[in-house]
């Protein structure tokens, strides 16, 4: 399903707003903020973060694997993409098909189709920005939902607020496909008590959604979860540090399963002089 296997950006929003953590310790006593001001404080921290250049201090490596089911849940194809970024750029070093690395004339193909697919992720031919997500957390995103704080528990030896949340309303308004996902999502996120930055987040449709057109012809979503799990580095720094996905619908006449999974790692700080 094209609407999948190529992460549009509504993906990013709701996976980086919204997305499944580990069992950690309950802290008390409870936090003096709502769960509204805390996602507020949130949202603020994703905006300021966008002036943020610290990201290109580091360089690092990003696996993405898509898998492709049938109706038993058997993989027909396994893709695997590795990056290198370098400075918030990078490029697309290797492609392997079930497991087999495709030539240099397959792997140019897709990065000019990765080049076309998303020019605002791209800045030159085979480069592209990553997890640049902070601009789509906005009020409006956030205005779609009801938020409720269960309780606050260490994430990766760091306390966090473990909020839940659901559309505010049955009825919300569509006014580009999008909506029709984002309408219907809910979850968990954790949100770092001393940064208010995504530490992790786990998100599910909560119904099936018709992605649009005469008799869902553009398609629909049968099952949508998506999870996300975020990394803070020694200077305050947080990247995206893993994501799965599991999406099943239909595209057009076509059904369609999903499974896709990245892992980002090697972080190295470099220095200015090296980022270019």
């Amino acid at each position: 399903m094209k609407f999948l296997r190529n992460s549009p950006r509504w993906v990013f929003v709701a996976g980086l707003l919204l997305v499944s953590g580990r069992t950690g310790i309950c802290l008390s006593p409870p936090s003096e903020l709502t769960a509204e001001q805390i996602v507020r404080k949130a949202v603020d921290r994703a905006q300021s973060a966008q002036a943020d250049s610290r990201r290109a201090d580091y360089a690092y490596t990003k696996q993405v694997v898509v898998e492709d089911l049938d109706n038993q849940g058997r993989v027909t194809e396994k893709k695997e993409k590795f990056f290198r970024f370098k400075a918030g750029l990078g490029s697309l070093e290797q492609i392997k098909i079930n497991s087999q690395p495709v030539g240099s004339a397959r792997l140019k193909k897709e990065e000019e189709r990765l080049i076309r697919q998303g020019p605002q992720l791209v800045d030159a031919k085979s480069a592209r920005r990553d997890d640049h997500w902070e601009k789509y957390l906005t009020s409006e995103l956030i205005a779609k939902y009801q938020f409720r704080l269960r309780e606050r528990k260490l994430f990766n030896g760091r306390p966090t607020y473990v909020i839940a949340f659901q559309p505010s309303s049955g009825n919300l308004p569509v006014h580009q496909i999008a909506d029709r996902l984002l309408n219907q999502l809910a979850g968990t996120v954790w949100i770092d008590a001393q940064e208010f930055e995504i530490a992790r987040a786990e998100i599910f449709a909560q119904t099936k959604v018709t992605l649009g057109g005469v008799m869902e012809v553009l398609g629909s979503l049968k099952k949508f979860n998506y999870a996300v799990e975020r990394i803070r580095l020694e200077n305050g720094v947080w990247f995206n540090r893993s994501a799965s996905g599991d999406f099943e619908g239909r595209k057009l006449l076509d059904a369609t399963h999903v499974k896709t999974r990245s892992e980002t790692s090697g972080f190295q700080r470099i220095s200015p002089d090296k980022r270019s």
